[in-house]
């Protein structure tokens, strides 16, 4: 997907690559001002891919043709969100009479219009924010042109996340956040800037991310790609800093989700790995905990506790008594729900818990959909495999798969949509397994087809004749 036929003005993966940049290296409270929450430049950017994207298909200038497994899922999932839409606002919304969590310092209580005025604005920015990951998912999913384009893009994400990184770990040491001193103009805070919080003693880094919690389950996410491309070329000492830099900057947030994060997404890495690089990664597991040891003291001692003691975990223990609450509520609409983002906690409560806010607000239909969706991205992940192609094409889709089950994995510990880094690079995961999807289908075609594999959805350097595979 390009400006035009003749001249690529703006490649599709310089595009994405750009909003990869402005999601991870700008911090999520600046905003444009006028638009209020949905304005982070990111989102903007990403909505102008959406009409972009709408514009090269009517206009028969991309890719975007016939249905594709991605693609087809995504358009389930919005049509639930549109649905939830509907049926919130042809319902109506309330603040029932025992919602109030006596925790949670967000919560007002409100009469019927005050609740309608707040959930009817907050249902509005669940659209725009919906407009944004089908722009960033279908430029991805159809706008790469070749492998070499993809590794491309993959290179800049995983420098983004390495910058993000190296600001975690001089916050860490230091306290400071230096996302802090980053001004754009014509954006403005949404909320202040804050410094490190702390844990045990530990400083818990934020950097541009909203929340501790947010940054490290955003780095654990992460990790498979920047590994995938450390392993691209692994003699090179380079690629190896970022991912030095992303995994710490996980642990450093001392968040269980984002050890969670990094447990899922290794687990799957594991199983992709060829058996000598898993031979590798296990000899080297040992001395790389001991130097994070001896490094950072007290840090692996504290993240063991957060599971060594969880039955006595006050945290925990709220998120498992909103279960009746939520359930309870979810039985009022339980098909169709009330509408993305309008469990608003001012009104309602915070949960932590985003499969269970995806239950509130997009019902069992919804969630369903976005189930169909994450199952259907993981099926365009592991085409390489499928279809016999070489060894760096599948490293890259088992990468783009552990990322995606990684930040998935996450929606059982906090309430991850309403964090703009994790909602964005949730629907980027999905975008990338689109690309890797019909960059296969289309190298398998040119292998047993009449034309030659240099065309420009073929592999490149060594990859550049694959096994003969049937196209499917």
């Amino acid at each position: 997907m390009t400006v035009g036929r003749r001249g690529r003005i703006l490649p599709a993966w310089v595009f994405v690559a750009a909003y990869a940049v402005l999601l991870l290296c700008v911090p999520t409270r600046l905003i444009v001002g006028p638009i209020g929450a949905p304005g982070t430049p990111a989102n903007l950017l990403a909505i102008a891919g959406l009409l972009w994207w709408l514009c090269s298909l009517v206009g028969g200038l991309g890719q975007a043709h016939g249905a594709t497994l991605v693609r087809s899922a995504f358009a389930i999932f919005a049509a639930a969100c549109l649905v939830s839409y509907a049926s919130g606002h042809l319902g109506g919304w309330s603040q029932p009479a025992d919602i109030h969590q006596r925790s949670d310092r967000l919560w007002e209580r409100a009469d019927v219009h005050q609740v309608t005025e707040v959930i009817a604005s907050a249902s509005d920015r669940g659209l725009l924010a919906l407009a944004g990951w089908a722009g960033i998912l279908l430029v991805t999913a159809d706008g790469i042109r070749s492998w070499e384009q993809l590794d491309r893009l993959v290179d800049w994400i995983v420098h983004a996340a390495g910058a993000v990184a190296a600001m975690a770990v001089a916050q860490y040491f230091t306290g400071i956040n230096l996302a802090a001193y980053l001004h754009v103009p014509g954006l403005v805070g949404l909320v202040d800037f804050g410094n490190a919080l702390s844990r045990s003693d530990l400083n818990r880094v934020v950097a541009t991310s909203a929340h501790p919690i947010e940054l490290g389950v955003v780095m654990a996410a992460l990790l498979p790609l920047a590994s995938y491309r450390a392993l691209r070329e692994p003699r090179r000492p380079g690629p190896w800093i970022p991912v030095a830099l992303v995994g710490v900057a996980a642990l450093m947030s001392v968040s269980r989700s984002a050890v969670v994060v990094l447990g899922v997404a290794s687990v799957v890495l594991f199983v992709g790995w060829p058996t000598r690089t898993r031979l590798v990664a296990m000899v080297a597991a040992v001395p790389l905990a001991l130097a994070l040891r001896v490094a950072l003291p007290g840090l692996l001692g504290t993240i063991r506790s957060l599971f060594t003691g969880l039955a006595g975990d006050p945290s925990v223990a709220g998120r498992t008594d909103d279960y009746p609450l939520v359930f309870r509520l979810v039985e009022m609409r339980p098909l169709t729900g009330q509408g993305l983002f309008t469990f608003v906690p001012m009104v309602y409560r915070t949960v932590d818990n985003q499969l269970l806010i995806l239950l509130l607000e997009l019902g069992v239909l919804g969630t369903l959909a976005f189930a169909v969706l994450f199952l259907a991205a993981q099926v365009a992940a592991w085409t390489p495999r499928r279809l016999g192609l070489p060894h760096q094409q599948c490293q890259l889709g088992y990468a783009v798969s552990a990322s995606m089950v990684g930040i998935v994995a996450s929606y059982a510990t906090f309430d991850a949509l309403s964090f703009r880094q994790v909602a964005g690079l949730t629907f980027l995961f999905f975008g990338l397994a689109g690309a890797v999807h019909h960059l296969s289908r289309a190298t398998a075609r040119v292998t047993v087809g009449a034309s030659p594999p240099s065309t420009s959805v073929g592999a490149t350097g060594a990859d550049a004749t694959p096994r003969r595979v049937p196209a499917t």
